[in-house]
């Protein structure tokens, strides 16, 4: 039975570096016979202090993030493909990584591998991130000896989903910061600039304009009614996640409403087309069998219309079907896509086609997110612009209605 992983330390020390500077810092280690061994390499006169485990708030600010885990896949690739063994690669890269979860991470995983595990399990027991799809991948990497490969391929995979994700992102930053500081913006004005107009029109006793009224009016339900108005809001978006996670109809027409909306309908669609047709061509790649592939793909799509597609596509394969011919049938996949998969499987190299065409949505929606920007700057500065002047206006009017009747 392998013996449980002991407990990683911070410790703090103090030694002269190679170049007769006093220098001080922290490391993650088992021991600290191991954080010796590590310092010995750039220092001398070491001091070494070790401090209480880390507690929960210092293991949470030092987990692993995506990043990370990226990292470290492509260190470790790349270390495999130099030759070097993956139990003294895993020490390399325990001795670079400063933060907790990394270190953990790899000193688990080399732990695992001491103890007869194999590659797949070792990196499935230090981390979930190498559990389902990744799994499966290195599994299939170490069961035909390209685990390298294999690490290379997920290593690429993950950096163009976080680019990916980043761009979507990118995408709704400026309309949301635009829209926020709008939103504020007005609210600031009816609650606090606008009652000052309102008691130096209260001493007019003259009618005021229809504008003027209904501002005036706005202005007083949000000054008295604002705070339940607001905590009313916040508990229906409360109920309305619970209930969105629960209820698979509101998803459904959710899902239905982005993908008919004008410009992010098709840049959603986009979005996940790159995302299934990548995962099917790393796997593909990756010598998983076709039908466990569409499983992985089904898994990642993130949307219960394309995965309610690809089970369609999945039970068709599984009864004979050509991919081709089964994407086509679902009704739900873009022509460009089918007839890539058709040339591909005619060609035999349909992994090499799924990639070519993630890549050509990638370029298509770098093409929407700066047409979108372009589109939507002015409708924005459009529609601030009318927020505030229209509350500007609705103020004065009765202003300029009083020096025309005193003119």
């Amino acid at each position: 039975m392998p013996s449980p992983t002991p407990e990683l330390h911070r410790y703090y020390w103090q030694g002269i570096h190679l170049d007769q500077q006093r220098k001080t810092g922290h490391l993650w280690a088992f021991s600290q016979a191991e954080a010796l061994r590590q310092l010995q390499q750039t220092l001398t006169a070491i001091h070494i202090i070790r401090p209480d485990p880390p507690n929960p708030l210092t293991r949470w600010l030092n987990r692993a993030r995506v990043k990370d885990i990226t990292d470290l896949v492509r260190q470790l690739a790349i270390m495999l493909n130099a030759g070097i063994p993956i139990v003294q690669a895993l020490l390399l890269m325990a001795s670079q990584f400063s933060r907790f979860g990394g270190k953990l991470i790899v000193l688990q995983a080399h732990d695992a591998l001491m103890n007869g595990a194999s590659v797949t399990n070792a990196l499935q027991q230090s981390s979930p991130a190498f559990r389902g799809l990744y799994g499966d991948m290195i599994h299939a990497g170490e069961m035909t000896g390209r685990i390298a490969e294999t690490l290379t391929q997920i290593a690429d995979y993950r950096e163009k989903h976080a680019q990916l994700r980043a761009k979507m992102i990118k995408a709704a930053t400026y309309p949301s910061i635009v829209l926020t500081s709008a939103l504020l913006l007005t609210t600031l004005m009816l609650t606090k600039v606008i009652p000052e107009f309102a008691q130096m029109f209260a001493h007019m006793h003259a009618e005021l304009p229809w504008l003027t009224r209904q501002v005036l009016t706005i202005s007083d339900v949000l000054r008295f009614w604002g705070k339940w108005m607001l905590a009313f809001m916040i508990g229906a978006l409360c109920l309305l996640r619970c209930l969105w996670h629960r209820l698979t109809i509101l998803q459904t027409m959710t899902e239905t409403l982005q993908l008919k909306l004008p410009l992010l309908g098709p840049l959603r669609t986009k979005a996940i087309m790159i995302r299934c047709c990548r995962t099917l061509a790393t796997c593909y790649d990756c010598g998983i069998p076709l039908l466990d592939s569409l499983k992985s793909a089904q898994n990642i799509a993130g949307s219960l219309r394309y995965r309610a597609a690809l089970e369609t596509v999945l039970v068709q394969v599984s009864a004979g079907s050509s991919l081709y011919v089964a994407m086509q049938n679902s009704h739900h996949f873009p022509e460009f896509v089918t007839q890539m998969v058709f040339i591909g499987e005619e060609s035999g190299t349909l992994g090499q086609v799924l990639t070519k065409v993630a890549q050509q949505y990638e370029q298509d929606i770098d093409q929407c997110i700066e047409q979108l920007g372009e589109m939507i700057e002015p409708c924005l500065i459009v529609l601030l612009g009318g927020l505030i002047g229209g509350l500007v206006i609705a103020m004065y009017l009765p202003v300029f209605n009083l020096m025309q009747v005193m003119g």
